[in-house]
C-alpha cells in the first residue's frame, strides 16, 4: 500500500498539484460554530418550542434543525457552513462514518489482481504460449500503465478523507480529494475505451471475415472518438480549469458545466459500447462446425466482459446518489469504488484468453485433453472454421479440439497462419 501511495504522489507531483499533507486536523470537539452558524443556531433555537439547554429537544427537532440548516446555508460560507454542521453533528453524539478502509482496500486489491493477471499475459507471449505480440497487447500495456495510478490513487482519496462526512475532513483536504479526482476522471475515461480496442484487436487475430472487419474497425473509431470527446469534455468541464477542484468552497470563480449530466453520457455510451463489443463475435462464434454445447462453451469464454458491463449498470445507478450530493466525500464512495472494480476487471476479462493459453501449456494435466495417449495441448495456435467459409475468414479449430471436452482457442500471428496451411496444402 505504501508503494502505490508513493507512486501515486510522485505521479500528482508531475502535474505541480502543491497537494497538503493528508488528513489535516479539524478543530477539537466543542470548538464553537462560525459567528453566522451560532446566530442562526440561537435564533431559530429561540423560536422554537426547545429549551436552550434541552439538547435532546434541538438535536431531535426535524423542523427546527431544517429551518438552521436553510439559515447557515444563507447567511454563511461553503466553509462556515461545514464547521457549524460539524459543531451540530458533534454537540448531537452523531457517530462520523468513515469508509476509508473500503476506498484503500478495493483499490489496492483490485490493483494487484489486474497487475497479476497482466504479467500473466505477457508471460505467455514470452513464452508463446499465447502467440506473439500484436496490438491488442500493445494496447493493454498502455491501459495498463494508465490503470496502476488510477488505483494508486484510491489510497490518496482515502488518505485525504474520501469515506469520511465532508464536514469532520478538513476544507484543504476536500480541495485536494478534487483535485485527485479530476486525474482519475481523465484516466478513467482513457482506460475504458483502451481495453475495449485491446479485446477488438484481439478478435481481429481470431476472425478473418470481410464484413467482421469493417464492423471491428467501425467499433474501434467509435471507442476511439469516446475517448477523444469525454477527455476534452472532462479536461475543460470548468474554465478556469482549476475550477474542477478549487470552485466548491467559492475560492475561484469559475464556470462548470453539469459535471452529473456529462457522466451520465459517459457511462451510457460506454454500456453501449462494452454491448457492442460483446456481441461482435457472437455471430461468427455461432456458425462452428462443432456441437452445441462446445460452441456455448466458446461463446462464453468470449463473453466474460458481461460482468465489465454488469458493473458498468451499478456504477450507473450510483450516479442518482451523486446528483445531488450536499456531502461529496461520503456520496461519493459508491461510485468512487465501482469506478476503481470496473477498471481493472476490464484490464483482467482482455487477458483471461492468453492467460488460459498459458496454463494450458504450463499444466497440460490439469487444462489440456489427451486421446490416444496424445496431450491436445501441443498445439498452442488453434483457430476457427465454420462451414463454407475460407481460410482467410475463419481461424482453423482442428479436428482434435472439436472433439475434445476441453477448448483451448489462442491468436495466430501471420506467419503462424501461413504456416499452418502451407503443411496443410
Amino acid at each position: 500500500m505504501k508503494f502505490l501511495t508513493i507512486v501515486a504522489t510522485v505521479l500528482l507531483s508531475i502535474y505541480n498539484a502543491n497537494l497538503v499533507a493528508a488528513g489535516l486536523e479539524l478543530p477539537p470537539i466543542g470548538t464553537p460554530p462560525p459567528s453566522c452558524g451560532l446566530k442562526c443556531i440561537a435564533e431559530f433555537t429561540k423560536a422554537s418550542e426547545c429549551s436552550p439547554t434541552d439538547k435532546k429537544c434541538i438535536c431531535t427537532n426535524a423542523q427546527l434543525n431544517h429551518d438552521i440548516t436553510v439559515c447557515v446555508s444563507k447567511s454563511c460560507s461553503v466553509v462556515d457552513s461545514l464547521a457549524t454542521k460539524k459543531f451540530s453533528s458533534d454537540s448531537c453524539g452523531v457517530v462520523p462514518q468513515d469508509r476509508t478502509k473500503v476506498i484503500s482496500i478495493v483499490g489496492v486489491t483490485f490493483g494487484v489482481l489486474a497487475l497479476i493477471t497482466f504479467g500473466l499475459r505477457i508471460l505467455s507471449k514470452v513464452l508463446r504460449a499465447g502467440g506473439q505480440f500484436g496490438l491488442d497487447d500493445y494496447t493493454i500495456m498502455v491501459a495498463m500503465a494508465i490503470t496502476v495510478p488510477f488505483c494508486a490513487f484510491s489510497v490518496l482519496l482515502a488518505n485525504h478523507g474520501l469515506g469520511r462526512d465532508m464536514w469532520n475532513v478538513h476544507p484543504e483536504d476536500i480541495t485536494a480529494i478534487l483535485y485527485i479526482y479530476y486525474w482519475d476522471e481523465l484516466m478513467y475515461v482513457a482506460i475504458v475505451p483502451l481495453t475495449k480496442i485491446s479485446i477488438i484487436f484481439l478478435y481481429l487475430r481470431i476472425f478473418r471475415g470481410k464484413s467482421f472487419i469493417y464492423f471491428a474497425y467501425a467499433l474501434i473509431a467509435a471507442n476511439v472518438a469516446y475517448l477523444l470527446a469525454f477527455e476534452a469534455i472532462s479536461i475543460f468541464q470548468c474554465w478556469p480549469i482549476n475550477g474542477a477542484w478549487r470552485a466548491w468552497d467559492g475560492s475561484v470563480k469559475a464556470t462548470c458545466r453539469n459535471v452529473n449530466l456529462q457522466g451520465w453520457m459517459s457511462a451510457t455510451f460506454s454500456i453501449i459500447l462494452d454491448v457492442l463489443t460483446l456481441i461482435l463475435p457472437l455471430p461468427s462464434l455461432y456458425k462452428l462446425e462443432m456441437s452445441m454445447k462446445k460452441r456455448i462453451q466458446i461463446m462464453m469464454m468470449f463473453s466474460v466482459g458481461v460482468f465489465v458491463t454488469i458493473v458498468s449498470f451499478v456504477r450507473i445507478r450510483a450516479f442518482t446518489k451523486y446528483a445531488n450530493t450536499t456531502n461529496l466525500t461520503q456520496d461519493y464512495v459508491e461510485l468512487g469504488y465501482w469506478s476503481t472494480i470496473e477498471v481493472p476487471v476490464g484490464v483482467i476479462c482482455a487477458c483471461m484468453p492468453s492467460i488460459r493459453a498459458l496454463f494450458r501449456n504450463v499444466f497440460p494435466s490439469l487444462f489440456g485433453t489427451t486421446q490416444n495417449g496424445q496431450s491436445s495441448t501441443g498445439r498452442l495456435s488453434t483457430t476457427l472454421t465454420a462451414p463454407s467459409k475460407s481460410r482467410s475468414e475463419y481461424a482453423n479449430l482442428s479436428k482434435h479440439e472439436a472433439s475434445s471436452s476441453v477448448i483451448g482457442l489462442v491468436p495466430l500471428d501471420n506467419r503462424q497462419e501461413d504456416e499452418r496451411y502451407k503443411s496443410s496444402g
